[in-house]
């Protein structure tokens, strides 16, 4: 896998590696902020938003979805998202939240992590329902 430039560049956790990755445009053609963490030796992204807390200006990190291509964030189709075990998804969670708790010690922030004198992050990594999908055999057990 290539290198990038900080706060972009791969980053080394005893689960696996984990990258911020910027803004991009989607498949629906909206922006999204998008992380990557590497399954198997494939590059998988997932969106992240501030989640505002009730002042309108703190706030937490909430996990949107996980799972797509390289082109393929923000497609609503299930087929879209790649599906993961049960073990693999507790392993990508704890991969983000370790992500997401190094980005706050950056010089150089990811985006959403930027606080300013009266908005600051307030160290929740909150996962929306469904945010990764579990493959179907994970069901039957």
């Amino acid at each position: 896998m290539e290198s990038f430039d900080p706060p972009f560049d791969w980053v080394q956790f005893p689960q696996g590696r984990a990258r911020f990755s910027g803004g991009v445009r989607g498949a629906d053609e909206q922006g999204h902020e998008t992380f990557a963490v590497e399954v198997a030796g494939t590059e998988y992204f997932g969106e992240i938003a501030r989640a505002f807390l009730p002042n309108n200006n703190d706030y937490n990190i909430e996990v949107v979805s996980f799972g797509y291509g390289s082109d393929d964030v923000g497609i609503p189709m299930l087929d879209a998202c790649r599906t993961f075990t049960g073990a693999q998804i507790a392993a990508i969670h704890a991969l983000i939240v370790q992500l997401i708790d190094a980005g706050t010690r950056y010089a150089d922030r990811p985006h959403l992590l930027m606080e300013y004198p009266n908005a600051r992050f307030m160290g929740e990594v909150i996962f929306r329902d469904g945010w990764a999908l579990l493959k179907d055999e994970e069901y039957a057990s």
